[in-house]
């Protein structure tokens, strides 16, 4: 819907609503059932000094070591839904500006989760011993939430130049690690599958903050373009193309792991620490604290909350040039430069989340740096 309460005004209000449904779930799930008993033998096999694991005699069951990796899923499960509302307001002003304030807000239903059945905390005693595990379940009772306010100023073409700043301020929580669906990814796994509520917390694409720019100039012909159309200036300033993106924002969340076995399957998992009390105060480089975690007592569940942990802000500037030489009406040569990171700026692409690493909350991957590419192209 929109509406425009004067006609002699440009104050413009628009509001929208849908109802989407994801179906892509079934393939990812198909692949997963093909790859186990009896269309295929999967296990894990855990290696030690008697049973040691070696390419000659890779296949074996260990003695009885090896875990089937199985993968199940509801009878019930249920196709996601999304519930989308947008409100915004538009308004132009003087100079070819145009600002729009925009909310959004978005409510997934039936999301996937998936989980280990019948498996107890590392250190506490079976509960059930026949009951069957080292498999997957995947369930559809998930669900989430997501608010995001918006900012944009946009400046509409004119005298070649256009340009485009936008703020989104965002909040998104969901139980659902699992949120895209089927996967063996361990970290898709819920720590305790008899309290899948216990995942609810800040979505994995959860980013608070995020300043997006645009801007584009062309040189044009012409005097409205600002260059001549004929001479020299017109030849040598004409058909230029600018353009500059910039892309920044506050860190995504990440999870604080251990690696101990999951009771009753054998597999090495990872679960969820202990919140200590001490204030997750990172030092300067680091984005936490290696005080504010701890390993479990036996027997139980950490406490700390999935995506504890906010990562490194995001940063990017990338910038192209590009020129087109006509010959003739028909034959065009295209001449153009494109650099990502224009400023090199270093960033980190993830943090070490291990606990009982050395290097825990500080990064270990950064991401690309200054690119340069060059191309020619001949269009006829």
């Amino acid at each position: 819907m929109a509406w425009r309460p004067a006609l002699a005004s440009s104050l413009v209000l628009r509001a929208s609503y849908g109802l989407y449904r994801s179906t892509n779930v079934y393939l990812p799930i198909a692949l997963l059932l093909a790859q186990q008993p009896p269309f295929s033998t999967t296990f894990n096999v855990k290696t030690d000094p008697a049973n040691p694991l070696t390419l000659a005699n890779g296949f074996t069951s260990a003695g009885g070591a090896a875990t089937f990796s199985t993968f199940a899923v509801d009878p019930d499960l249920r196709v996601a839904t999304a519930h989308n509302w947008e409100g915004s307001l538009q308004r132009d002003l003087s100079s070819g500006i145009t600002v729009q304030v925009t909310y959004l807000g978005v409510k997934g239903s039936h999301l996937m989760q998936q989980f280990l059945p019948n498996t107890y905390p590392a250190g506490a005693a079976n509960p059930c011993a026949s009951c069957p595990v080292g498999f997957r379940y995947l369930t559809s009772g998930g669900h989430s939430i997501r608010h995001a306010g918006q900012v944009q100023v946009r400046r509409r073409l004119s005298t070649g130049f256009t340009t485009t700043v936008q703020y989104t301020l965002a909040k998104a929580m969901d139980n659902a690690p699992a949120f895209g669906g089927a996967t063996l990814d361990s970290g898709a796994l819920a720590q305790n599958w008899l309290d899948l509520d216990a995942d609810y917390a800040r979505s994995n694409f959860d980013q608070r903050h995020l300043v997006t720019a645009s801007a584009e100039y062309t040189s044009g012909v012409g005097v409205a373009g600002g260059t001549l159309r004929d001479g020299w200036k017109g030849r040598l300033f004409q058909d230029w193309t600018f353009t500059a993106n910039l892309n920044t924002g506050s860190g995504l969340p990440l999870t604080p792991v251990y690696f101990a076995p999951v009771g009753g399957t054998g597999i090495i998992g990872s679960l969820r620490p202990d919140v200590t009390g001490v204030p997750d105060d990172p030092a300067k480089g680091a984005y936490a604290n290696p005080a504010a975690f701890a390993t479990p007592a036996p027997g139980q569940w950490g406490n700390a909350s999935r995506n504890a942990i906010t990562g490194p802000a995001t940063f990017s500037l990338n910038a192209s040039v590009a020129r087109t030489f006509r010959i003739g009406n028909r034959l065009n040569f295209d001449w153009r430069i494109d650099a990502a990171n224009v400023l090199n700026r270093v960033t980190y692409g993830s943090v070490n989340a291990l606990i009982t690493s050395p290097q825990f909350g500080l990064p270990n991957r950064a991401n690309d740096m200054r690119k340069i590419r060059s191309s020619i192209r001949l269009r006829f």
